[in-house]
């Protein structure tokens, strides 16, 4: 019996066998399902009775906010944290705009901010925000034509520039590109900048461990990691969380109010205001024990599958990879010569597989290494060999057509 077994974690998921319109999924990248555990954490939730929490002397009130909190302590724990680095959020946009706006005026008019060329634009719009109000300076780590960063240019520009602060993808979502993030955190500090990481790509995929990355904050979110949409996290190091001023206001992050002052909680309360995503915290939780339990030989499996749908598309006349980086993870970006990606993609949906085409939330790399945006790929263990068998086979229909 193989270490991972695809096709029984596969069966953890209802929707594969339950649903009409879900054949072949390769749109990953975008949002995984969900598993029947994490559903279920969901529905328990309603059916059994919901409450807010920290706001109840309730039986009710207080079982809720027991489990609340234990799911902050589960998944800041498998990320190597502690419980109060943790503050929840919407997702990676949410967390990267908390984090931009919460050092807002924190930077002086001779200073750059970082960021690579492979962001997704939730990584880049609000640095770009951020240097146009406090008049800085936006710096882009260009990459090598494999598609990977030029870690030789990246240094070079925090030598010759004063840096605040450095973003970057810990994962691509446009080319797969898996960064060395842990160095370009070490680099980042080295030169007296801060370092924000958006791990929205890594964290279903790698095993993370935000004290060996030694970056300032890193965010997720949990629709791509098997839980639900509207969740996701901000883990930061502690006095990195109290240098960012709340820029939202409301109840639970306070300690004392009077009508024309208010004073705030300790971390993770004084940046998490009003109610927050009860069930879909409690639901991430249950994705991160699900995730856990299948961790054997999954991430081995993943890579796998990975070199094997490259291989098969390489071997494809007309298929052109946008990009080979040295370390790639569960996202293949490519062109079809002289086809439009629409074109491809429409006859892969009718043929119910799901993948993606255009500029993925990150139109400057892409502009710049495609002609109408890319087709991509994106991978989740519950993907199988005979999954991208069938899609190479559809992908060969499909470009045949187009040629006609």
């Amino acid at each position: 019996m193989p270490l991972f077994d695809p096709t029984a974690f596969r069966r953890e998921f209802s929707c594969f066998s339950s649903s009409d319109m879900l054949g072949i999924y390769l749109d990953n990248a975008a949002t995984t399902q969900l598993p029947d555990e994490v559903v279920q954490t969901l529905v328990s939730y309603y059916q059994q009775g919901r409450s807010n929490v920290h706001r109840s002397s309730s039986l009710l009130a207080n079982q809720v906010t027991i489990a609340f909190e234990q799911a902050r302590t589960t998944v800041a724990a498998w990320l190597g944290a502690d419980t109060e680095q943790l503050i929840w959020t919407s997702g990676s946009t949410d967390g990267l705009n908390r984090i931009a706006s919460g050092l807002t005026g924190q930077f002086q008019e001779n200073q750059a901010i970082i960021v690579s060329a492979l962001e997704h634009h939730a990584n880049l719009i609000p640095w770009q925000q951020v240097c146009q109000q406090n008049n800085l300076q936006l710096l882009i780590i260009p990459t090598t034509e494999a598609g990977d960063l030029d870690l030789t240019q990246f240094e070079y520009l925090l030598n010759t520039h004063s840096v605040a602060l450095v973003a970057c993808c810990h994962v691509a979502n446009s080319l797969g590109t898996h960064n060395n993030v842990a160095l370009i955190s070490k680099l980042s500090h080295q030169y007296g900048a801060l370092c924000v990481i958006d791990g929205a790509q890594a964290v279903a995929h790698l095993d993370v461990d935000i004290k060996q990355l030694d970056c300032d904050a890193y965010v997720f979110s949990g629709h791509k990691m098997y839980a639900p949409t509207g969740i996701g996290a901000l883990i930061g190091r502690i006095d990195f969380l109290e240098r960012l001023t709340p820029t939202r206001f409301g109840g639970e992050m306070v300690r004392e109010v009077g009508y024309y002052n208010a004073s705030y909680r300790e971390l993770p309360y004084r940046l998490e205001p009003g109610t927050p995503n009860i069930d879909g915290a409690l639901a991430l939780a249950q994705a991160v024990t699900f995730i856990r339990r299948w961790h054997a030989g999954r991430h081995d499996y993943e890579q796998n599958l990975l070199n094997y749908t490259i291989a098969q598309l390489a071997a494809i006349d007309g298929v052109k990879l946008v990009a080979t980086p040295l370390q790639q993870c569960a996202v293949i970006a490519f062109e079809v010569i002289d086809v439009h990606p629409f074109d491809i993609t429409s006859w892969l949906n009718e043929q119910q597989i799901a993948i993606r085409c255009g500029y993925h939330c990150a139109m400057p790399i892409t502009k710049a290494l495609t002609r109408y945006g890319s087709i991509r790929v994106s991978l989740a263990s519950y993907n199988t060999q005979s999954d991208i068998d069938l899609f190479i086979q559809t992908l060969q229909q499909a470009i045949d057509i187009n040629r006609l």
